[in-house]
């Protein structure tokens, strides 16, 4: 965002009363478009904007403690952003930003927000709609590292979101992270609106969180002796990784997210991924084991035993205590994907269930998926009787579930969603291909090109009738930690892409501009910057853009970056610098050629991309095949 200084004038002093005490002093103008996009903004150029100083008070109605909670978390956006303390009351007049609720707005996480020279109104739906208009204020502002007044731009602001479901996962089972190090990525999730963090708390690696009535889940499933070092590698780091969450750590990170309007999602994987729960309770598995807590990654046909009634027992408890902690989730995840069906292939207790049951093979479905869903039904009848949902992994569908009481997160790809929304199912979308952060094979994308591919993803397909596409109730971005042990990965893989993100689930996809997302996208890094995060630097470098010209074999070369920074290039293989070529406008070459570009941004450089362009007879020609 370019930040626009102007100097105070004593008409203007006059206008904004509040101001006179601060004498002259230079104000920056922050800016309305922010990510993710509002739904509608109208702005006044003529009139002057609200300025933000030691005088401001942010009101909210007297008795809600919600509003109030919104209000502080404001007063400190304001601070770190401006660097001015401004106050905090229930007495509305001049100089304040009102933060109040009306239900008669229609969109129950939408708002309102008007902003003139005197005053800004903020009108939410409920609650959670006035945060969501203070995230609009939050990212509008100016940073003014305390130097300048910050002011918003007077207009109007008439927002909600896309989707009602607004998801981010984070997978602690393969490695462990703090519970003050999730607050920051729940603080993460706030700035872009999310809504729903999917937390998934076990995995053959390692079990999570605390379930009082099977203690060896944490004393032994929360461990591993070691981890491979790479894929296929065969190597072991020979380092322990340990570590879960109490129920009170839990209840914590459930209520630190719920002030930021945040609902977590808890995800106990079954029946497969479970061979850390298997190395503490070996009983629960088709052979009895011994088993180990995994140290290497993939898929383990090691799973657990379908067709015993202790097992499903064991299920039935963990689901209910995870209720006891997570009361407020309206669905509990249970998983469902990559289970192997060998070992009930050849396991008694499951052929004699399937036998039991009646179940046969049939074209679509395998009689050992068929147990599956059984099994995942009765447990689904268990979160049933607490009124709540079931949330599965779109393998889920292998077996023909209930519609009407099973959720589905199509993760595998496309055709997963558009099957799950054609079944009927209410749908939310997640591909590999273009909302997994840390798939390795899609990190390989880099600058502007991985955040185009999560910005032009479009999460209803084209083959769903529009019936079909209310199914789709919402799009959630993923990291799986195989390769994620430290947070400045775990915050590279996020972001920016995770802007890209909530621009999927927030905004009117009929307004989808790529250009004009990347010209926001400027101010969003510079918070993450301000707070700390690590974002993924490769968006900063210089994309070599070559095209023919004409038959004459000349090459015009243009050099872009996203944010229009200045640009230095050589010709001659050098490292480029700021005393070389800066570049203006494209430019043209008739040889072979290095070129080498960096952009340089208040003196900070990025890196260097290369381009060699190697000149033969047919370079920059047409060819016609004989």
């Amino acid at each position: 965002m370019k930040k626009n200084s102007v100097k105070i004038w004593a008409i203007y002093l006059l206008a904004a009363g509040s101001l006179m005490a601060c004498g002259t002093q230079d104000i920056q103008t922050g800016n309305l478009n922010v990510i993710p996009l509002p739904q509608e903004i109208v702005e006044t150029p003529s009139a002057a904007p609200f300025v933000i100083n030691s005088s401001t008070t942010i009101c909210y109605e007297e008795g809600n403690e919600k509003l109030a909670g919104t209000a502080r978390m404001l007063a400190g956006y304001i601070k770190e952003v401006t660097g001015t303390e401004v106050k905090i009351g229930t007495k509305a007049g001049k100089n304040c930003i009102i933060l109040k609720v009306d239900p008669s707005i229609t969109h129950k996480e939408g708002y309102e927000l008007n902003v003139s020279v005197d005053v800004i109104t903020l009108t939410g739906a409920t609650e959670a709609g006035v945060f969501y208009g203070c995230q609009t204020i939050h990212k509008a502002l100016p940073i003014t590292d305390g130097k300048a007044l910050a002011s918003l731009p007077a207009g109007t602001v008439k927002d909600f979101p896309q989707y009602n479901y607004r998801g981010f996962m984070i997978d602690v089972g393969r490695h462990f992270f703090p519970k003050e190090y999730l607050k920051e990525l729940i603080d993460v999730m706030a700035l872009h609106n999310i809504n729903y963090f999917h937390w998934h708390l076990t995995e053959d690696q390692g079990w999570r969180i605390e379930i009082k009535k099977y203690p060896k889940l944490t004393e032994v499933g929360s461990y591993r002796k070691e981890t491979i070092t790479a894929p296929g590698s065969g190597k072991f780091d020979g380092t322990p990784v340990s570590g879960y969450y109490t129920q009170e750590d839990a209840k914590e990170i459930v209520a630190y997210a719920a002030e930021r309007f945040i609902t977590v999602i808890p995800e106990i994987d079954m029946p497969g991924h479970m061979l850390a729960a298997l190395a503490s309770y070996p009983e629960l598995g088709c052979t009895g084991g011994p088993y180990e807590t995994a140290t290497k990654f993939g898929v383990f046909k090691e799973v657990l035993c379908g067709g015993n009634p202790q097992t499903l027992q064991f299920a039935k408890d963990v689901v209910n205590e995870l209720m006891d902690i997570f009361p407020d989730a309206p669905y509990i995840h249970i998983g469902g994907d990559e289970c192997p069906k060998a070992e009930w292939m050849k396991c008694p207790k499951c052929q004699a269930k399937i036998k039991e049951l009646g179940l046969h093979d049939t074209e679509e479905h395998s009689k050992e998926n068929q147990l599956q869903v059984y099994f995942m039904n009765e447990v689904e009848k268990e979160i049933a009787k607490r009124g709540k949902k079931m949330l599965a992994w779109d393998e889920i569908l292998e077996g023909n579930p209930n519609p009407e009481t099973t959720t589905v997160m199509a993760w595998t790809g496309i055709k997963a969603s558009v099957k799950a929304a054609q079944l009927g199912h209410s749908t939310i979308v997640c591909p590999i291909s273009h909302l997994y952060f840390s798939n390795p094979g899609y990190n390989r994308l880099k600058g502007i090109s991985s955040v185009e591919r999560v910005y032009m993803f479009e999460p209803q397909s084209e083959k769903l009738t529009p019936e079909e596409k209310k199914n789709i109730i919402g799009v959630q971005g993923c990291i799986w930690t195989e390769w994620t042990k430290d947070s400045v990965k775990m915050e590279w893989q996020m972001m920016p892409r995770i802007a890209a993100l909530s621009e999927l689930q927030w905004c009117n996809p009929e307004r989808k501009d790529l250009n004009g997302f990347l010209k926001r996208l400027r101010h969003q890094m510079d918070l993450y910057e301000l707070y700390g995060y690590h974002y993924k630097e490769d968006i900063e470098d210089v994309t070599i853009s070559v095209k023919p010209k004409g038959q004459d074999g000349i090459a015009v070369v243009e050099l872009n970056t996203f944010d229009n920074a200045s640009v230095y290039y050589t010709l001659d293989g050098s490292e480029p610098t700021s005393e070389s070529l800066r570049y203006t406008e494209p430019f043209m070459i008739n040889r072979t050629t290095t070129i080498k570009a960096r952009a340089i941004r208040n003196g900070r450089e990025s890196n260097v991309t290369e381009e060699t362009l190697t000149y033969n007879l047919a370079t920059m020609h047409s060819i016609t095949p004989n």
